[in-house]
């Protein structure tokens, strides 16, 4: 068994990133995997500022700022004016960003569980404890 964890992490993140594209243009969403990532933050708390989003999708702002203009663009979301900070926007899911998020949750769901399968859940819970402890070690 290879115990190279850094290079298998690396191979399974880059099949899983292109299956999962592969299965989001199958399902009619074009979007990328980060601008989805900002749709589901947006679904989760609206009204969001660019750092905000940044943060929680772990991208540094000019990559925000490319995703956010691109969903801009189709029509999934929207900048508005911060009331509180007049220097800075908030962004703001459309409907038409909340049914590709609907349509992507629901594809994102169906590949979780093909991850899980095969596993028990004591298995399960280790691979997110390994998981967890590796976002606490390098984040």
């Amino acid at each position: 068994m290879d115990d190279r964890l850094l290079f298998l992490m690396s191979k399974a993140q880059y099949v899983l990133k292109n299956y999962l594209k592969k299965e989001f243009k199958s399902g009619g969403i074009e979007l990328s995997a980060a601008q989805i990532g900002i749709l589901f933050a947006l679904k989760n708390k609206n009204g969001q500022s660019m750092n905000e989003l940044g943060r929680i999708i772990s991208i540094d702002n000019a990559a925000i700022t490319r995703h956010v203009d691109a969903l801009e663009r189709e029509g999934s979301v929207k900048r508005l004016p911060d009331r509180n900070d007049r220097r800075k926007n908030l962004v703001i899911i459309t409907r038409k960003g909340l049914a590709e998020a609907e349509k992507s949750a629901v594809i994102a769901r169906r590949v979780n569980e093909m991850i899980k399968e095969g596993f028990s859940e004591d298995e399960i819970n280790v691979f997110k404890a390994v998981f967890n402890s590796f976002l606490k070690k390098f984040i």
